[in-house]
């Protein structure tokens, strides 16, 4: 949940994955669908060999598709991926079952991060009873509220060894500074026991407008166009050309 240091100074992005990211790590990637994927970091776990990750994504697209293309997938949770259309790699392993897939709803798969970061073992979820998610996913369960006696969902905590995530900008003192949607980043900082943080462009401290607090942040690395060919909105756009070239 970060050590509140946020080390802005310059870090190699494969050094410090290689201390942070072991064999078999749960490491979660922020961002969601074409904005703001850690694709570099993605690209760094494959120059590093790792192998039988977790991976958790709430909405995955390119950072996925690295992952997958460099075998280091074991388990797959994640609401989705897609690209402009499908995700190649992604349905290749859905098809040969390749990859163990945990699949969630953006809702569950929040909840479960959320109870996380509160340090609880598990939340009710309002959402899924009387769907198929509870009989193919082993962190959901149906029950009766204990109160009302509705049909919920309990989610059990999902708690990542690593969360990555790519910013706009980074200060002196380690505040993320991200200019769009957060999707789940805000909730995957504090779920997470480490969180790296690539980044855009050293930015002036406004701690008034920091979308994350340095508190919950371990590493931050300098990584321009770390998100590519995901978008990083207002600096760079999609990159439909290098979303096919993955």
């Amino acid at each position: 949940m970060g050590s509140g240091s946020g080390r802005p100074a310059v870090a190699d992005l494969l050094s410090v994955l290689g201390d942070a990211v072991a064999d078999g790590s749960l490491v979660a990637f922020g961002g969601g669908e074409l904005r703001r994927k850690p694709v570099a970091a993605a690209r760094a776990l494959v120059e590093l060999g790792r192998c039988d990750l977790r991976v958790a994504t709430l909405l995955g697209s390119a950072e996925v598709e690295v992952l997958l293309g460099g075998g280091v997938v074991g388990e797959l949770h994640t609401a989705g991926v897609a690209l402009l259309g499908l995700a190649p790699r992604w349905r290749e392993a859905r098809q040969t079952a390749s990859v163990r897939v945990i699949e969630w709803s953006e809702g569950t798969l929040a909840i479960a991060l959320e109870a996380a970061a509160l340090g609880v073992d598990s939340q009710l979820w309002p959402s899924g009873p009387g769907t198929d998610l509870p009989a193919i996913n082993p962190w959901l369960k149906e029950i009766a509220d204990p109160f009302t006696g509705a049909p919920v969902v309990a989610v059990q905590a999902l708690e990542p060894d690593v969360a990555i995530i790519h910013a706009n900008g980074v200060d002196e003192h380690g505040n993320v500074y991200i200019a769009e949607d957060l999707v789940a980043d805000e909730i995957l900082v504090r779920a997470a026991k480490r969180v790296i943080v690539t980044y855009e462009e050293l930015v002036a401290p406004d701690p008034e407008r920091a979308s994350i607090s340095r508190l919950f942040v371990d590493d931050t690395i300098h990584v321009p166009s770390g998100a590519a060919p995901t978008a990083c909105a207002p600096l760079y756009g999609v990159d439909p050309e290098g979303l096919k070239a993955l």
